[in-house]
């Protein structure tokens, strides 16, 4: 198969010089081409040219006139908790009325009343509004995922979410990057007794997961309300000591000690970072480890925005991501969360761009085959219908995606 986007008004390559992730200055440039076509051969990018006429139009399987028209690689979300059951709109409205987040969480509400829910539904209940979710997803140009367990909480329903990621993978185009995280928070079951938790986790769930091959990640929640140092310490040991790359979500509302532990521990991506110091901003820039924020939980629930312009300016690995749940934010719209990150996160609009692409397929360790369009790289992309790649930024919440390709294959088409 062979496929010809002919004469888009502008591509965006998102190509970063050392060929993994773009940091500082280099995060404003997208690798802008004007007036380029590019050629797709069955899954792969084999071309990006400017030379392609109109008379060639015979080589090719399949062509797309792109004229008016931006073509940016396939966005990669890196942080979701997609697979959940229920709703908590009633507490959106307890938020409304001043409570926070964490008042909310001790009157019994938070991730232990969507627990609850998600374990009394059916694996396919739950593919069944997974699957809903991921065509949302797609609509909206999304080609890869993340998607974390964490609503199970014990032994059965952990895997049983794992199992659905890893079923959905297999079932629709976008490609799923399944995490585990079973250290969300702490069961009611085990409030008495929370190294019992920590002890099934270790010695059950990490070993079970490794074996079977349904995690490539392993997430844990350092937070007050969550996992102490010590606890996500072990369990996260103990998951890159069953072959699990390591995860962290930290400083959402407190700062206790995670950056360190990240760095000690060599993680993948520290997540939320919404709190973090500027000394602790200044130990992540040494790193390659790719801190991933997330406005739109900033938004939803009040709290304070990452310090991306520090982040950025001193020299981190900043990543978009839309940490789409019931709880802190309940929508799946990047564009939205590009708007967000500009005006609260003092990100400029080629930032976002760069961050929610090439740095979040860094963050899940994919940035060699998808997050830019590079000859060679898989043919993820997405075909938008405006002539200005800025307006994707400035119309706050408008999705401009008119064709979706993952893969080499057409996805994805918005019926006019």
């Amino acid at each position: 198969m062979k496929t010809l986007l002919f004469r888009a008004s502008q591509v965006l390559s998102c190509q970063p010089q050392n060929g993994l992730f773009k940091r500082q200055n280099e995060l404003n440039d997208l690798g802008l081409f004007e007036d380029f076509s590019i050629i797709i051969e069955d899954e792969t990018i084999t071309e990006i040219s400017n030379k392609i006429s109109t008379t060639d139009f015979k080589r090719f399987d399949l062509v797309f006139d792109c004229k008016n028209k931006v073509i940016i690689p396939g966005i990669v979300d890196p942080h979701t908790h997609l697979i959940f059951a229920g709703s908590r709109s009633d507490e959106f409205e307890m938020r409304v009325s001043g409570l926070t987040y964490e008042q909310i969480a001790a009157k019994g509400g938070g991730i232990i009343k969507t627990v609850n829910a998600t374990r009394n539904a059916s694996k396919e209940e739950l593919k069944i509004s997974g699957h809903e979710r991921l065509k949302e997803a797609l609509s909206l140009g999304v080609t890869t995922i993340e998607i974390k367990s964490g609503y199970g909480l014990d032994f059965n329903n952990e895997v049983k979410m794992l199992e659905v990621i890893n079923e959905l993978n297999e079932e629709q185009p976008i490609e799923i990057i399944p995490t585990f995280l079973g250290a969300h928070t702490i069961p009611n079951e085990y409030s008495q007794n929370r190294e019992a938790y920590v002890k099934s986790i270790t010695d059950s769930l990490i070993p079970y997961l490794s074996q079977k091959k349904l995690a490539k990640y392993c997430d844990v929640f350092l937070e007050r309300s969550a996992f102490s140092y010590d606890e996500t310490k072990d369990i996260l040991k103990t998951a890159i000591k069953f072959g699990m790359k390591p995860k962290l979500h930290a400083d959402q509302f407190n700062s206790l000690g995670g950056v360190s532990l990240a760095v000690e521990l060599e993680v993948c991506s520290i997540d939320h970072l919404e709190v973090t110091n500027d000394a602790d901003i200044k130990k992540l820039s040494k790193t390659d480890i790719a801190c991933v924020i997330l406005p739109g939980v900033s938004y939803f629930i009040k709290i304070p925005y990452s310090s991306a312009r520090k982040m950025i300016d001193e020299g981190c690995i900043v990543a978009l991501g839309t940490d789409f749940n019931p709880g802190s934010c309940m929508s799946q719209n990047v564009f939205l969360i590009m708007n967000i990150a500009s005006l609260y996160n003092q990100m400029n609009l080629n930032e976002t761009i760069n961050a929610f692409t090439i740095n979040s397929a860094y963050a899940l360790g994919l940035s060699k085959k998808v997050g830019s369009i590079e000859i060679g790289k898989q043919a993820d992309l997405i075909i938008l219908n405006t002539n200005d790649y800025k307006n994707i930024v400035y119309y706050f919440g408008k999705n401009f995606v008119q064709t979706v390709i993952k893969r080499g294959i057409v996805v994805y088409e918005r019926n006019h």
